[in-house]
């Protein structure tokens, strides 16, 4: 049934035809309970009648006049027991709460109540037998299709709030995606300058110190020019990304210093690094950012628990895991996660065309993995 109503939600055009379909076989079946002979007038009503809701998200207004109209036809021609008009009017009035905007749609209620008793009233000036034995006017029934009316509205008007929520909410989640995107890239760049600023400041100082020992080069002290406008360049684009500092470059040699705040907190944390690590350090960096993240994510949703930390490495691959057990004592389950540091996580691996997964173990812990890839050289 939820997959129904989730297929139903992606095809609003699917849901009106069923919509439709429903009240007009439900019309039907009431219908066969009489025995009069009305030849094609009722059958016509019905469609007409039913047909507009097809066009209700975006006519409500419309919708309901032509309803209504068609529904006082009904009321006046119909068999004196037939009150299935009254259910179309209330879908119109459903409608208008749900696609109109407020206050104007409470205007729905008087009308939707106005439609269905005005037959018992107009029946009588007809020379027609009333339709119940009770008097159209009288305050009892006024009083319920008071109540049936502004409940149909009520009803609407929830959905419409609701559906309003739910799309700001898929927003601001869209928006925080998109922050968070931006700051995890702005972080890379970061770490970046920090690889290539080492790299290029080498370059400068040999050129420089060349030039130096062959003056009768001259191209030598223009790429130690060079090499310093690029620093400075890099610098300023970094700059311009975000004004964070996150202090010393980050590097494997450091896990434990990166795992110290989880054991304070009662984690026994093991690590397992193979004997030398000879991957890059855009690699290593990354690496241990996810591992950061990593560990962030246990202390906040597990707590103090065990955690197992593995770096393995081959040609050209390093895989980073990082598995969790579950809380070692009851304890409130933490707010719902927004799922952008598995977001970041996800963009750093693939700047490495790398594989990342991230989900729940057996014993009811949390196993993250990814694996970086490069070229060797």
């Amino acid at each position: 049934m939820s997959a129904l109503r989730r297929w139903l939600t992606g095809h609003p055009r699917a849901a009106d035809l069923l919509l439709v379909g429903t009240l007009i076989a439900f019309d039907v079946l009431v219908w066969a309970d009489y025995s009069t002979d009305e030849g094609p007038l009722r059958p016509a009503l019905i469609v007409a009648q039913v047909a507009p809701l097809l066009w209700r998200r975006t006519h409500p207004w419309t919708v309901l006049a032509l309803v209504s109209m068609l529904s006082l036809v009904q009321g006046v021609t119909a068999p004196p027991d037939d009150h299935t008009g009254g259910l179309f009017v209330a879908f119109a009035g459903y409608a208008v709460a749900r696609h109109a905007r407020p206050p104007l749609s409470a205007a729905a209620v008087p009308l939707v109540a106005a439609t269905i008793l005005l037959p018992d009233l107009i029946r009588p000036w007809l020379g027609m037998p009333p339709s119940t034995d009770d008097p159209g006017w009288s305050v009892t029934t006024l009083l319920l299709l008071l109540t049936v009316s502004a409940g149909a509205w009520s009803l609407g008007f929830a959905h419409r709030r609701t559906h309003l929520f739910a799309q700001r909410l898929r927003a601001e989640q869209e928006r925080s995606t998109r922050r968070a995107v931006a700051a995890e890239r702005a972080r890379i760049a970061r770490d970046l300058h920090d690889l290539i600023a080492h790299h290029v400041s080498v370059i400068a100082m040999q050129a420089r110190s060349t030039a130096e020992t062959l003056p009768e080069e001259p191209g030598l002290a223009v790429i130690g020019t060079s090499a310093d406008t690029a620093l400075t360049e890099m610098r300023r684009m970094v700059g311009l990304l975000t004004d964070e500092h996150d202090g010393p470059q980050p590097s494997l040699a450091h896990l434990d210093r990166l795992a110290a705040p989880a054991r304070a907190a009662g984690c026994q944390v093991e690590i397992t690094v193979p004997g030398r690590l000879d991957a890059p350090d855009a690699v290593q960096i990354t690496a241990y950012r996810i591992t950061q993240e990593s560990l962030t994510n246990v202390l906040k949703h597990a707590g103090a628990t065990t955690v197992d930390l593995t770096l393995r490495q081959a040609p050209g691959r390093l895989t980073v895991t990082v598995t969790n057990g579950p809380p070692s004592r009851p304890r409130p389950p933490a707010p719902p996660g927004s799922g952008l540091g598995l977001i970041g996580m996800r963009e750093r691996t693939a700047l490495f065309e790398g594989t990342f997964s991230a989900g729940r173990t057996p014993e009811g812990g949390w196993c993250v993995e990814a694996a970086l890839t490069w070229q060797e050289t």
